[in-house]
């Protein structure tokens, strides 16, 4: 049986490999490194002296929106296939909702494991010691982490998921619009919001938990990729020609709204450096990082279908990562946790994170490899489908 189904689209699953890969880069620099920047809506938010590591984080802000974005996409193109198979909106939405929940476990018992051996695994002065990437986080405790956020915008897709575009469309832009108009302040950061308020709509500590993705903003991200995805079924042609234009509306929109001021920031730049002006906030996502980052992805998804790269081998390579995208991000987390935890307590420079981030990608290719193989050889309602 062919590893790969002959209605998967090449240069979804590249730019979902390029954006796992670039991911890892960041995970490195906590787990290796033992630095990390932090970019909250109050509290912490890194200042940077110097490009290069300004530049080591910003790189990977592209991943989490391209994360949701292709998540939302990958619904539609699953529910246009498998209602091609047969299949009933209530069983396209009890998939999409089994996964969810699969999700949560998984970051239960897999995610929060790895993350929590990596950052307990530092001494507590350093910046990346547990007070510091997650503030008050002092012993294990629960962390709403990027799984448990695309699994919460998977349930809200399931819900909706028989619902036409113009629906999508009013959700989208209700979460991305309600999020930047009532997403607080830094002078709000002792407010005593409800657990309810900070898992839907703001990163900080509620009732134990730790909040990182907050489902409305990610998922209207989500939403936006379930609308492309409609689109690439509808006419692929038509989509795929007009991607160039979106991503450079969305990029030049965050920049007029960040030389504005105000709206959609959440915290204005510091100083006048073009590396402040690029610092955006992502905890939650302020509207210029969502706009800037989604449109930066939309733009190297044009370039990818413009110059064929996935008939290339560095390109094929890619396709690997994106098309087990779940496998490779559970056993990218464990290989440089134990990495960081063994030989690593006490940090290294950038050099040994870029050479071990490059080096531990050959390793994750195999594992990555042999386990979408092993995938791709089940049925469609068989549970390894799910991961």
């Amino acid at each position: 049986m062919s590893s790969v189904k002959p209605d998967r689209l090449p240069s979804i699953d590249l730019l979902r490999g390029l954006i796992m890969v670039v991911m890892a880069l960041d995970h490195v620099s906590l787990m290796v490194g033992r630095f990390h920047s932090s970019e909250m809506w109050a509290g912490a938010w890194t200042q940077y002296s110097s490009a290069l590591p300004f530049l080591t984080r910003f790189v990977t802000h592209f991943c989490a929106p391209g994360f949701f974005f292709l998540m939302g996409v990958g619904a539609s193109l699953l529910a246009d296939a498998r209602r091609k198979q047969g299949w009933s909106d209530g069983r396209i939405a009890r998939f999409l909702l089994v996964r969810s929940l699969l999700l949560i476990l998984v970051s239960m018992f897999i995610e929060i494991p790895a993350w929590l051996t990596a950052i307990m695994s530092a001494p507590p002065d350093m910046a990346s010691g547990p007070a510091e990437l997650i503030p008050g986080m002092t012993q294990p405790r629960f962390v709403f982490t990027v799984l448990i956020g695309l699994a919460g915008s998977m349930i809200l897709s399931a819900a909706f998921i028989r619902f036409r575009s113009a629906v999508w469309a009013v959700l989208a832009t209700a979460a991305l619009l309600g999020s930047a108009l009532t997403t607080p302040g830094p002078p709000d950061v002792a407010t005593p919001y409800s657990f309810l308020r900070t898992l839907l709509m703001i990163s900080r500590w509620s009732h134990g938990v730790w909040v990182q993705y907050p489902i409305i903003p990610w998922f209207g991200t989500a939403a936006l990729g379930v609308l492309f995805g409609r689109w690439i079924v509808h006419d692929r042609a038509a989509a795929f020609r007009s991607i160039r234009w979106i991503g450079l509306g969305a990029v030049l929109a965050a920049i007029a709204l960040r030389a504005y001021g105000g709206f959609g920031n959440i915290r204005p730049p510091r100083d006048g450096s073009w590396i402040e002006f690029l610092n955006f906030i992502k905890y939650p996502p302020a509207l210029v990082f969502t706009l800037f980052m989604l449109g930066g992805d939309l733009l190297l998804l044009d370039l990818i279908e413009r110059t064929r790269l996935g008939r290339m081998k560095l390109g094929r390579l890619l396709q690997v990562f994106g098309q087990v995208p779940l496998a490779y991000y559970l056993a990218h987390l464990w290989l440089f946790a134990i990495v960081g935890a063994i030989w690593f307590r006490q940090g290294a420079g950038y050099l040994a994170v870029y050479i071990i981030w490059i080096a531990g990608l050959v390793p994750l290719y195999f594992i990555t490899r042999w386990y979408r193989d092993f995938k791709m050889a089940k049925s469609a309602d068989s549970l390894w489908r799910f991961f």
